[in-house]
């Protein structure tokens, strides 16, 4: 793997540049004559116009530090899982990776400040997302047709985590620092984390941060798992006993009360530096994140017969547990350039170096690894008219391995390429937003030597209007193409966090859907409020399939070793004989959420949200798919000082 020389070159053109205005004034940073250069209190990044033009013609939101502050930090997903449209699938009190309109995995793009996390969550459930958002400044969350400018892996939506590791302005003061603490009852755990910025000079900046997390097994009502009639008879019968023969019973069965092998801890330090010129900035960060968990009920059931009574690393009993470390390497620069019809150039190149090891009775059983950069370039043109448009480019390479017993996914390599073009603009009482890009995706099994080849196109226009102060509608269209992951194309393996077998296929299709969105919004005095309606029609939409090869009408069942017997069994806890097949699916649902000000005043802010959100699948001939989120209804009262 190598870094694109295109952005080497970039880099060093950006360092100069800035260097070389330095001793300018600042507050000559930005064009006054550029339309809607008024500062904006909050920003959206992922929106490569947002310093320009606050409007997005796309559903999003953003949680900004002070709604961060109220919402779970133990994972991505349990941070934004309360948002309307969005859930978690978590997998553990670990585990979290957001579920975005009913679409997870690789159609859910996790983002660090633009730039995708590059680890194996996507991969497997329980594979935890490498990004940590006690740091973030802000969570913003795209659906709908925007999501075209990070990527086909977007097709679901975009949760972009914005962080302070690499400043583009100077510390107030000279010294900015925060501390935060959290103390977890059900756990027992307790997070403990710092970051300081300190400038070294006028134009010079260095950021320092480190989080320590540890969280014991979780406290629940009952026992975590499920006995089968047999087992209820044998318990109502013990229950007559003494509290000898209970307890017994619970050393085999698992014990009352808790969630065995949910414990957890994270470290990371992460390190930056920021030169910040009159005209821009350029700066790095280096980060390192080791994170051991365990999976509850044994993680991949199919061992835990074999690993019942040992103890693991961490010295807990019986279970799997994944332990993770990560380098990653960041550069991020800005140039305001004022030339060639070019207004701002920015730059934002990421590294990875992942790896973890899933481990069971104290051995390694499996070794992932990922080895990944990504890299993004985005020229803001001067206003044509009443128009404002960024050109940009995208680049991704992958490279990435499963070594042991739940290697169900080949070592395989990817690379993308992509362009693409995203403006707005006001015709008459419209306010417009247009978008296009172009990509093309390889991947290659680097065992078999099978490749996929995939030409991708999507496309967005999306319109607001202001009914009156206060208040706008909307609509948005948009077809988007997405090319099939790595896992779907190279399968071939016993996937025992999921208890399949599952069977991928190098000849899929890229999914094609067309999404359309209407939303209604209104902010008046002490109430806010929108609601969302969406549609999606994705054509061959890739899901996993069971199987029934010797039709008997139920689903095949085989052991580990199917690759090499071809044997269908009888036995209803062997892995589920699945494979990644396509079909053409619809997707339908809303979201709804208010917010009232209860209260303002000397003691603070007292703000009741109401919420609601449902989404409907249905594969082609009527099939609901599978592992839909529930609908669901919530309340919150936030309050702030």
């Amino acid at each position: 793997m190598r870094a694109s020389p295109a952005f080497l070159v970039a880099t060093l053109s950006f360092a100069s540049a800035i260097s070389a205005q330095a001793d300018e004034s600042h507050a000559h940073e930005h064009d006054p004559s550029h339309k809607h250069a008024e500062p904006e209190v909050v920003v959206v990044t992922a929106d490569p116009l947002g310093a320009i033009d606050d409007h997005f013609a796309t559903p999003s939101q953003v949680l900004d530090a002070k709604a961060l502050r109220l919402r779970s930090m133990r994972s991505i997903g349990d941070t934004v899982a309360n948002e309307p449209g969005i859930s978690s699938s978590d997998y553990g009190t670990a585990v979290g990776r957001p579920v975005i309109r009913g679409l997870g995995g690789a159609r859910a793009r996790v983002l660090d400040n633009g730039i995708g996390t590059l680890d194996a969550s996507t991969v497997s459930p329980d594979h935890a997302v490498s990004g940590e958002p006690i740091f973030a400044r802000q969570v913003e969350i795209l659906r709908g047709p925007a999501t075209l400018l990070y990527g086909s892996g977007a097709a679901g939506g975009v949760v972009n985590v914005v962080n302070g590791r690499i400043r583009d302005t100077m510390p107030e003061g000279g010294i900015e620092g925060r501390m935060y603490n959290h103390y977890d009852g059900a756990t027992d755990g307790w997070l403990g984390a710092a970051e300081i910025d300190v400038a070294l000079s006028n134009n010079v900046v260095v950021h320092v941060d480190g989080m320590k997390r540890k969280a014991g097994d979780a406290d629940i009502p009952g026992r975590a798992e499920v006995e089968s009639e047999e087992g209820e008879e044998e318990h109502e019968h013990e229950e007559e006993h003494d509290d000898d023969h209970e307890d017994e019973h619970d050393d085999e069965e698992g014990s009352r009360g808790t969630l065995e092998n949910s414990d957890s801890r994270t470290e990371s330090f992460n390190l930056g530096a920021s030169f910040v010129g009159s005209r821009g900035h350029i700066g790095f960060s280096v980060g390192y994140i080791d994170n051991n968990y365990g999976l509850p009920g044994g993680g991949h059931g199919h061992h835990e017969e074999e690993e019942h009574g040992h103890e693991d690393e961490e010295g807990e009993g019986g279970g799997v547990r994944l332990d993770i470390e990560q380098v990653r390497y960041d550069i991020a620069g800005a140039l305001l350039i004022e030339q060639a019809h070019i207004h701002q150039v920015k730059v934002r190149w990421g590294y990875v170096d992942y790896e973890h090891d899933e481990i069971a009775a104290g051995e390694i059983g499996t070794r992932f690894s990922n080895e990944e950069w990504e890299g993004r370039v985005e020229a803001q043109l001067e206003p044509i008219g009443h128009w404002d448009f960024v050109l940009g480019t995208q680049f991704n390479d992958r490279t990435f391995a499963a070594v042991g017993e739940e290697a169900f996914v080949a070592p395989a390599e990817s690379d993308s390429q992509a362009g693409f073009v995203f403006g707005k603009g006001d015709i008459g009482p419209f306010h417009v937003d247009i978008g296009a890009r172009f990509e093309t995706q390889d991947a290659a099994n680097r065992v078999t030597g099978e490749s996929a080849d995939h030409n991708l196109f999507s496309g967005s226009v999306g319109t607001i209007y202001t009914l009156a102060e206060g208040m706008e509608v909307g609509a948005s269209f948009g077809h988007a193409q997405r090319a099939p992951s790595i896992e779907e194309l190279f399968a071939g393996g016993p996937h025992f966090a999921s208890n399949t077998f599952e069977i991928g296929d190098a000849r899929l299709d890229d999914e094609r859907s067309n999404n359309f969105d209407v939303f209604w919004s209104m902010s008046r005095g002490r109430l806010s409020a929108n609601v969302n309606f969406y549609y999606k029609k994705i054509d061959d939409f890739i899901y996993l399939a069971s199987n029934d090869r010797n039709l008997d009408g139920i689903a095949d069942r085989v052991e580990e070793d199917f690759g090499d017997t071809a044997e269908i069994v009888d036995e209803d806890d062997a892995l589920l004989l699945v494979n990644q097949s396509q079909t053409d699916a619809d997707f339908w649902g809303y979201e709804v959420q208010a917010v009232l000000r209860t209260y303002e005043g000397a003691m603070g802010i007292l703000d009741l949200r109401l919420w609601s959100d449902y989404v409907e699948g249905e594969l082609d001939g009527g099939e609901q798919v599978p592992r839909l989120p529930p609908m669901r209804f919530g309340a919150n009262l936030d309050f702030f000082r």
